[in-house]
């Protein structure tokens, strides 16, 4: 009687190797994309944060009140040869941190004003409103009011555009032109290089 082929245990054990190292080559495989994806979803949400802190930030520069009127009705009278308008005002902290205010009207008839802060604690973007008005002295913004834009805000930065001189660190010491634009500069992500964002605006 004929005795049926069977494996011999070295056969087997290296089957069994073979099919271990399958494994692990295919759970690293599906670990990377599991890993790829949560970092793309992780990149569009942050990008979407910083859309739309670019978008908010231009609206209130872009809604920020006339300079003839905030040196009558809201305001005293700037000093000559300002490089920002008199409807901003920015502030740089000891440690390096950075703050700007915006002077914007409110309303359809454009008759009220609002002061609106920006600036950043603890790596977060920060956004508060002062109560609107219709003489000066308005209202400051309630820090404790403030909307939180974004986090892991590893730099939020404006420079103005001198004409003549170029870019220009705020706020700015001494006489200078008018400036014709400024530049929002906001980096964010917890990761050895931060992610970039830029937005130049007219004035």
């Amino acid at each position: 009687m004929k005795q049926a082929a069977g494996f011999t245990l070295i056969e087997v054990m290296i089957a069994i190797t073979v099919m271990a190292v399958l494994s692990v080559i295919s759970w690293r495989a599906l670990d990377s994309v599991s890993r790829s994806e949560e970092h793309l979803r992780a990149v569009d949400a942050e990008t979407a944060d910083a859309l739309r802190v670019l978008q908010q930030f231009q609206r209130d520069i872009e809604m920020r009140a006339d300079d003839a009127l905030m040196n009558g009705a809201v305001r005293p009278a700037d000093k000559p040869q300002r490089l920002l308008p008199p409807s901003l005002a920015s502030e740089r902290f000891p440690d390096g941190g950075f703050a700007i205010e915006i002077t914007r009207t409110v309303g359809s008839q454009e008759q009220q004003w609002q002061r609106v802060r920006w600036w950043t604690h603890g790596g977060r973007l920060l956004r508060a409103s002062g109560v609107p008005g219709a003489y000066y002295p308005l209202p400051s913004p309630d820090p404790g009011q403030a909307l939180q834009l974004a986090t892991d805000v590893q730099q939020f930065d404006v420079r103005a555009w001198q004409p003549g001189a170029g870019w220009m660190l705020l706020p700015s010491q001494g006489e200078a032109l008018p400036a014709t634009g400024i530049e929002l500069q906001l980096d964010i992500g917890g990761g050895r290089v931060p992610r970039h964002y830029r937005r130049v605006l007219g004035l």
